[in-house]
């Protein structure tokens, strides 16, 4: 029998990898069971919990955050009080309002979430962080943006009209806002059980229709050049890696020639696969 996830069946059976990858966005109908993601119900229960802690979540409308203060509370920790914890009576006037609750990193908490997660992430080279987006009906938490990421969305609840914008001089491996609003290319509505793949850079904007919306996405952050450059360097000072002791007798000047021989030397004999690993696995390690 095979237990693989629908979503990792999806990266073999479309050649998601070849087909897809920094080329095209793919839309998906019915390509994952919704079955053990977070539902609307639990959304609600974890928010009466009141554990939520910015910045695990916020609150957004058209692009825009509230003042933290206006969607968290203090509560009492070890004797003392502490800030930021979810305010349930603020959130849900805010939601009421029209503003999306996004919730971040629940991986860190949800399991089901984080075991689907890093059955994805071992078939990437990837850094993988996921998010919940819960948008009250006709409204839109993001403006239309870029991602700095590759982006696979998973609509849970509700229905969602997505605007992609692929045009020539629209995609940019930057993240930022600076997307002709005018000018999409694409424009679809994803309904339960939908997915969305979307290549690194590809501007987008997505907003609920037709009642409340719930959707997960996970963002897949491959290394960039710094992080490469992060990684050799990490090689070279780590056991093995061929830094020099230092040398009382050497000038600074002389020691500066010694560290870039041995650098040189480490670029010369470096396996590629080695510093990508390095690189994905120090990303994996970071927090928020």
């Amino acid at each position: 029998m095979d237990n693989q996830h629908p979503l990792l069946r999806l990266i073999d059976d479309h050649d998601l990898l070849g087909s897809y990858w920094n080329r095209r966005h793919g839309l998906f109908r019915a390509a994952s069971p919704t079955d053990g993601l977070l539902d609307e119900a639990a959304v609600q229960s974890i928010l009466d919990a009141g554990l939520l802690r910015w910045p695990y979540f916020t609150m957004l409308k058209e692009g825009q955050q509230p003042a933290v203060t206006e969607f968290t509370k203090k509560r009492e920790v070890g004797g003392r009080p502490v800030g930021g914890f979810a305010d349930p009576v603020q959130v849900r006037r805010l939601l009421a309002d029209g503003a999306t609750m996004k919730l971040s990193q629940i991986e860190d908490w949800h399991a089901p979430t984080r075991a689907l997660m890093q059955s994805i992430e071992a078939r990437l080279s990837a850094e993988l962080k996921s998010y919940l987006f819960y948008t009250p009906r006709d409204n839109t938490g993001m403006l239309p943006h870029r991602d700095g990421s590759h982006v696979l969305a998973v609509q849970i609840a509700g229905a969602k009209e997505w605007r992609i914008y692929d045009e020539e001089g629209q995609i940019d491996s930057r993240s930022g806002l600076d997307v002709d609003v005018d000018s999409h290319s694409h424009r679809f509505v994803m309904e339960p059980g939908d997915v969305l793949y979307l290549p690194h850079g590809f501007p987008h904007v997505a907003t609920a229709k037709n009642g409340t919306s719930l959707h997960l996405t996970f963002t897949i952050t491959e290394p960039t050049p710094k992080d490469l450059v992060e990684s050799l360097l990490s090689l070279l000072v780590g056991d093995g890696g061929g830094l020099p002791l230092r040398d009382h007798r050497r000038s600074p000047a002389e020691e500066g020639e010694a560290v870039t021989k041995a650098l040189l030397d480490l670029v010369g004999s470096v396996d590629g696969r080695v510093l990508v690993d390095t690189a994905v696995a120090a990303m994996r390690d970071r927090t928020v």
